[in-house]
């Protein structure tokens, strides 16, 4: 990232924190602070890496699909590597491209492993904006709020553009306009004469011809195994689900239990919102969308504050136990088996 767009991102970051302490009253913030229940702070504190195992059973479902196997618990650690790099890095992607990179370097299967982590993120986007469609429905009194409503709307926008690309993809990637585009872009970047730029281009075309081969190959064995295709949705409502629990949790440390309800319907709509990628590592825009959201279920706004934070420290402790994993973790590569890059899976 670009040093005037990281520092961009961090102004605004310290912005909307500011903004949010402005509006609350610090020592209604300081007492829910000082009140915390130990047992339930732990509880909350264990319950994220129980999320962190249920995210790694998908990834390490999806690698499996693919014919590239690896320990459950190797990918376990390597989850966390990828919590550290997205905390510590100013991507959000950060933490997708290490662990592809981990998982590819062992397999020798560099696009199944970034197969299996796209795949793993595009399904829980999928979901989450299905989500964010239909369980507002729980509490229709808040499909009035226009703020709920145009979440709504976004969360079915989005859903009709994924879903019209993942079934127009592959003939879009064989289209004429793309192939002007690209090489339009070759000329411009200087790869159309010999040289490193020829080179590189080659080899990434390559890298890109195969990454969208192995989309292809998991798009249709999700397609032919209605059981696979099944486990993998299951998993991301799985994952999900615990979200909300998260959240409860994280209340619960504070005294409160929310409306299951009320904090399921509105849940996916604020996860949309802090998911806009305006500061870095979403800080502060998803403390205030917790705030604003949950504040319409009748969560006390320095309450919600607090819950936020909480949110946000478990995430930073995450990245701290991937920055020692990282730390002694070594990758030796596996011998490139039959189901590497290009071939079919069995």
């Amino acid at each position: 990232m670009k040093r005037p767009v990281l520092m961009l991102k961090v102004l605004v970051s310290l912005l909307f924190l500011a903004g949010l302490i402005a509006l609350l009253d610090i020592g209604e913030l300081s007492r829910q602070a000082r009140d915390i229940d130990g047992f339930y702070l732990a509880l909350s504190v264990v319950f994220s890496f129980l999320m962190v195992a249920a995210s790694t059973w998908k990834w390490w479902y999806l690698m499996r699909l693919q014919g590239c196997p690896l320990p459950y618990l190797t990918l376990y650690r390597w989850y966390f590597i990828g919590y550290f790099y997205s905390n510590f890095l100013p991507s959000n992607v950060g933490g997708d491209v290490a662990r592809a990179w981990l998982a590819g370097r062992k397999t020798g299967a560099p696009a199944a492993a970034l197969a299996a982590v796209v795949a793993e993120r595009v399904t829980g986007l999928l979901l989450l904006l299905l989500l964010a469609v239909c369980l507002p429905f729980l509490a229709p009194e808040f499909i009035r709020h226009p703020a709920v409503g145009f979440g709504m709307l976004v969360g079915l926008v989005g859903l009709i553009v994924l879903l019209a690309l993942g079934w127009g993809g592959r003939a879009g990637l064989k289209s004429d306009a793309l192939r002007r585009w690209r090489e339009g872009l070759r000329v411009r970047l200087g790869a159309d004469r010999p040289g490193k730029r020829q080179l590189w281009w080659e080899k990434a075309e390559v890298k890109v011809g195969r990454f969208g081969e192995r989309i292809g190959v998991l798009a249709g064995l999700l397609r032919r195994r209605p059981g696979a295709a099944a486990a993998v949705l299951g998993l991301t409502v799985l994952f999900y689900a615990m979200m909300v629990v998260n959240v409860a949790l994280a209340y619960r440390a504070f005294g409160v239990w929310p409306e299951w309800r009320e904090v399921t319907a509105v849940l996916p709509v604020a996860l949309l919102v802090a998911m806009i990628p305006v500061t870095l590592g979403n800080l502060g825009i998803a403390e205030g969308s917790y705030v604003f959201y949950f504040g319409l279920a009748g969560m006390g706004r320095e309450l919600t504050l607090a819950m936020g934070l909480l949110l946000r420290v478990k995430i930073i402790i995450l990245g701290l136990v991937g920055m020692l994993v990282q730390a002694g973790e070594t990758v030796e590569p596996l011998p490139r088996s039959a189901n590497a890059d290009g071939d079919e899976p069995t």
